[in-house]
């Protein structure tokens, strides 16, 4: 009978044992999942440095498109070329081009992951990106593959306003002959600035401002 008690203690203390195991792993697996959930990010706009903008939504996908600045620097656009809805992208690589009279201006993504949706629309209507670059004009939106970690990557806030104000002093400052002003009375950047630049310009305008080559072509976007 001692045998049988002592054998039966063993049992409960080794359930016991298990269950407060299990428990502990049940939290830490929990606190992985809360880790990677967007409850404790930020819900904004970021910005890329390369002009591109990501505004993640509260259930973890990201939008993405383009910042004031670029649609003023390329001007009215002609053309878009979006990316294969399903494809992959990575921060930092392009994953779309827009167009205005021959001049190309890469797409930056700001964070990497698949893509889930695309703006179909911008494909027969590309102005949309010009008279609404941070809503209407959006150009897909991601399921991103390591949000939190390259989020650290991004600007935000009184930050992103800051930075913006550096690049239009610096673009003010590379068109520095009285024959091109870029500044509209009141300060602000006159529409489609690539008019001003030839085509070798242009690439160095944009190897300067969106640190990229301009004749980039990115496989995973369509005509």
């Amino acid at each position: 009978m001692t045998i049988i008690l002592v054998l039966l203690t063993l049992a409960v203390f080794i359930v016991l044992g298990f269950v407060k195991n299990f428990g502990k792993k049940t939290e830490r697996a929990k606190a992985a999942v809360a880790e990677v959930t967007p409850d404790s990010i930020v819900i904004e706009r970021y910005y890329h440095p390369g002009h591109s903008w990501a505004l993640v939504s509260s259930k973890g996908d990201v939008t993405v498109g383009v910042d004031d600045f670029t649609q003023k620097v390329v001007g009215g656009l002609s053309k878009i070329q979006l990316p294969v809805l399903g494809s992959t992208v990575r921060q930092g690589e392009v994953y779309a081009t827009l167009e205005r009279r021959g001049k190309i201006l890469p797409q930056i993504a700001p964070v990497s992951g698949t893509i889930v949706d695309v703006n179909n629309k911008l494909a027969a209507n590309p102005g949309i990106v010009n008279s609404s670059p941070l809503e209407k004009g959006w150009i897909v939106r991601i399921a991103p593959a390591q949000l939190r970690l390259e989020l650290r990557n991004l600007l935000r806030g009184v930050i992103a306003d800051r930075w913006q104000e550096v690049v239009n002093s610096q673009v003010v400052r590379w068109f520095s002959s009285p024959l091109h002003p870029v500044l509209q009375d009141g300060g602000q950047m006159i529409d489609n600035v690539s008019d001003l630049m030839n085509d070798v310009e242009w690439q160095r305008f944009v190897q300067e401002f969106f640190s990229i080559e301009a004749t980039y072509r990115n496989n995973n976007v369509t005509n």
